[in-house]
């Protein structure tokens, strides 16, 4: 199964620009404005071997747990000690997963947000094509402010697998970390793809529940950031939207419940409403 990112529609969620330990929000209606992406195939050799350059340095700076060389090397809306704080705690975690990895820049993304209005407030959307191919990678990004932006992914191998991905601003000619979204590429010893393809089996079988979760966490370890969509990534929410239970196609309400029942049957839930708070997806179950 190819992971080649394609064209697809502009992702429905939004990531809150800085570093934020990875977290996005939701955003309310905004007006959107097209932007430009520049592939690293259709990068000048200068401004590849830049980017590369600083977010390798990012990088081994993480591994190496160097969290004061990180906020030194971020842009300066998040660069105070109150600010970084967090991000501080990320880089420490990610450093001790990473630490005996070997690191790869694998993809890297120009996205030109100069001719936002300033202020921020506008849907920031990139749609970037691949050299010699009809396939892009689309980027979606609420309330960025004008800028020279950069989107850079870098693979620690290891043991544990892990991707490292990086928004980066140009400052003064320099590249500066805007936010940092580090995920491990394994759950329970098995990839995206593998559970992609699992998904699909359980369909196949009719256990469409557990279809359903493993289809999420297919997405969960396939995507880069939550900002970030491709065609093969929306081909896999359709497909687990067209797989999706009876009881979530029908709706949830008071009316109709989901009724669920804990292993030993001694306890019972009742879900009347899917949360649109503290899951990325706003898929996640509250119980009532």
């Amino acid at each position: 199964m190819a992971l080649n990112w394609k064209r697809s529609r502009v992702s429905t969620f939004v990531a809150r620009l800085g570093l934020l330990a990875g977290m996005v929000g939701l955003a309310g209606p905004v007006a959107s404005v097209a932007q430009t992406c520049t592939t690293q195939a259709k990068m000048s050799p200068t401004v590849r071997g830049d980017l590369s350059g600083a977010v390798m340095n990012l990088a081994q700076e993480i591994k190496s747990n160097n969290a004061a060389k990180v906020q030194s090397d971020t842009i300066s809306e998040f660069s105070s000690a109150s600010a970084f704080a967090p991000t501080a705690a990320l880089v420490a975690s990610t450093a001790a997963k990473i630490s005996t990895a070997s690191l790869v820049v694998t993809q890297i993304y120009v996205l030109d947000a100069r001719s936002l209005p300033a202020g921020g407030g506008s849907e920031a959307d990139f749609s970037c094509a691949l050299a010699g191919t009809t396939s892009e990678t689309d980027f979606s990004i609420s309330g960025l402010p004008p800028g020279l932006y950069a989107f850079a992914m870098v693979e620690a191998n290891g043991t544990d697998p892990w991707m490292l991905s990086f928004l980066l601003r140009q400052d003064n000619g320099v590249w500066k970390l805007a936010g940092f979204y580090p995920k491990d590429q394994l759950a329970a010893g098995h990839d995206g793809v593998w559970y992609w393809t699992a998904a699909r089996g359980f369909v196949k079988a009719k256990q469409l529940w557990i279809a359903w979760v493993y289809y999420g966490v297919a997405d969960q370890l396939l995507r880069p950031a939550s900002f970030a969509t491709s065609t093969n990534l929306d081909r896999m929410r359709a497909e687990q939207t067209a797989a999706a239970p009876p009881e979530l196609i029908n709706g949830i309400s008071a009316e109709n419940p989901l009724v669920m029942k804990s292993a030993d049957g001694k306890n019972e839930y009742k879900f009347t409403s899917i949360a649109a708070d503290n899951s990325e997806d706003g898929k996640q179950l509250r119980p009532t």
